[in-house]
């Protein structure tokens, strides 16, 4: 299996777990519609990404790319900016958002600790999309 390849599932994964947190903000709208429930809170969104996701999936971006030395064009920097940065953070942000079920507040280490390995892995592979 190539690195390709690698890039390739992670996307899929992330994208995945984008939807999930997603289908779950959305019923929670609903059920707070239906009143069943309080309202979501509005870090229930999964674009409420903290600065912290985006540094480290740009750092681990950087990483990955010096280390296999790809060409800076126009198209592998906006590849990067979209694979690299925006997809792994905001799927890093899903996972916190899944479990807490829409409470930031209630971030243990071990959920930050799975969101930023989400974070680096997502930003770490992205090179494969590059090459």
């Amino acid at each position: 299996m190539t690195i390709e390849h690698v890039a390739v599932i992670a996307l899929v994964v992330e994208v995945a777990i984008m939807v999930l947190a997603r289908v779950g903000t959305e019923r929670r709208h609903w059920n707070h519609y239906k009143r069943r429930s309080t309202a979501p809170l509005k870090k229930d969104d999964i674009t409420s990404v903290s600065g912290a996701l985006y540094g480290l999936a740009a750092a681990a971006m950087v990483a990955g790319a010096l280390t296999v030395g790809v060409d800076l064009t126009l198209s592998a920097v906006g590849t990067f900016a979209l694979f690299g940065i925006l997809l792994p953070a905001f799927a890093a942000n899903s996972v916190m958002v899944m479990a807490t079920r829409g409470r930031p507040e209630t971030v243990t280490r071990w959920q930050r600790g799975a969101a930023w390995v989400v974070a680096v892995g997502g930003g770490l592979v992205s090179v494969g999309l590059v090459g």
